[in-house]
């Protein structure tokens, strides 16, 4: 759906694509709405409350790392150019 928009703005597919990613990772890392706190919860017979407080430090390097490389995409596209 956004394809096109990201086409026509000139953004990389590569960076975008890893953007998307590490947006994902957060969304699905944090409440309310973290699935992967309930399926880590679950597995571990232990309560989301102690979970979140476990994950809070890595997703705050994630958060962290999502502002680096949505406005540094040369760490990101390093690799890629070198091979195309």
């Amino acid at each position: 759906m956004v394809l096109p928009l990201v086409q026509a703005m000139g953004i990389d597919l590569v960076h975008f694509g890893v953007v998307i990613c590490l947006n994902m990772m957060i969304g699905l890392s944090t409440p309310p709405f973290g699935m992967l706190l309930f399926i880590v919860s679950g597995l571990g017979k232990t309560k989301i409350k102690g979970v979140i407080r476990e994950i809070l430090p890595m997703v705050l390097i994630m958060i962290g790392l999502l502002f680096l490389v949505t406005y540094v995409p040369d760490i990101i596209m390093f690799i890629p150019n070198n091979f195309m």
